[in-house]
């Protein structure tokens, strides 16, 4: 029961990091050849990871405020 609140935040950020990885890669497929593709692509990884970060940020913020809810 000791790990659970170090699992639980480490198992969300696995799962959403392996879907935002998916998610880039399959709009990175989806931009045609042209000239633009390179930046296009750069800028599509840009934005899935710093939604990443923001997404991991968020959770960790939701769980110590959780936390420090529980404690009280």
């Amino acid at each position: 029961m000791k790990s659970i609140p170090v699992l639980i935040p480490a198992l969300v950020t696995i799962v959403l990091t392996v879907v935002f990885v998916m998610l880039a890669i399959w709009l990175g497929s989806l931009v045609p050849p042209g000239e633009w593709s390179g930046l296009i692509k750069a800028a599509i990884v840009i934005f899935t990871f710093m939604c990443t970060l923001l997404v991991i940020a968020w959770s960790a913020y939701f769980t110590f405020v959780i936390r420090k809810s529980l404690e009280k």
